[in-house]
């Protein structure tokens, strides 16, 4: 009986160790910087009118916005990784900054190590971690999105470039700010300039089963269309980009100009 209690006791503590176990390593998984993936294609923009795009994609108009991009004349953030981005909508109060941290070219398992090296646990709900999908390029980023409500000095009609940089350093997150150094960051933009705006429409539609978002961007007599999708699950990912691919090549949709709309604006 003894030997019962003794091998029941045993028993008893394997298990806790067991669920003990398991719960450490639920919360690393649940930590684990796990990215999105979001993958975009750009669309012939003389094919894609209004009607079109409601028609292919049974998409539904949702705003007419404006956006502006912050750097220094010589883009020293954009050649160290960083964007900024204001982007202010028609008929609203609200406006929104983000803030985005890119590794260009960098093996995605080494620009998680980057980023774990500098705080992350992939836990931040106010951060996003997503690997940007179009043409050739894969591009981890970290970006993080302030939502706040329109002034007298930056707003749809009348963005003051004073006023929208003061925003801009009020609102930089802590690991953003502190990613170099906070007095680099804060030197750098202190000399930034305005890019833009470009102003775009945004849609809601399918593509494929699939939800899309579609935006029409406009910028210095260029029209920009950008298809695009999120999807969690990398392997299901893969399969989407290839459908969509397909379908957009073989319907003679796709463009030959496969830029972001970063590149879009900045580089002109």
């Amino acid at each position: 009986m003894a030997n019962l209690k003794k091998w029941a006791f045993y028993m008893c503590l394997m298990g806790l160790t067991v669920i003990s176990m398991m719960s450490v390593n639920t919360t690393q998984v649940k930590a684990a910087i796990e990215p999105g993936h979001e993958i975009k294609f750009n669309i012939k923009s003389e094919i894609f009118t209004d009607s079109k795009i409601a028609n292919v994609f049974q998409a539904t108009k949702k705003d007419d916005v404006k956006i502006y991009f912050y750097d220094t004349p010589d883009k020293m953030f954009l050649g160290n990784d960083y964007i900024h981005r204001l982007r202010v909508y028609k008929g609203s109060n609200k406006m929104d900054i983000t803030y985005k941290k890119r590794f260009l070219n960098t093996p995605l398992n080494d620009a998680i190590a980057e980023t774990t090296s500098h705080g992350f646990t992939g836990s931040e709900s106010n951060y996003k971690f997503e690997l940007d999908i179009k043409g050739d390029q894969r591009t981890f980023t970290i970006s993080r999105k302030e939502s706040l409500k329109t002034t007298s000095n930056v707003s749809y009609d009348t963005v003051d470039t004073s006023a929208a940089k003061k925003l801009i350093l009020e609102n930089s997150p802590k690991k953003i700010l502190n990613w170099d150094s906070e007095a680099w960051y804060k030197n750098l933009l202190s000399q930034t300039v305005v890019f833009g705006p470009a102003n775009a429409t945004t849609y809601k539609g399918n593509f494929l089963g699939q939800e899309a978002d579609i935006e029409v961007w406009q910028y210095k007599g260029e029209i920009m269309v950008e298809l695009s999708t999120k999807i969690d699950n990398g392997a299901q990912a893969a399969i989407i980009e290839q459908q969509w691919y397909d379908h957009l090549l073989s319907e003679g949709y796709l463009s030959e100009d496969q830029r972001g709309k970063t590149t879009f604006v900045m580089d002109k």
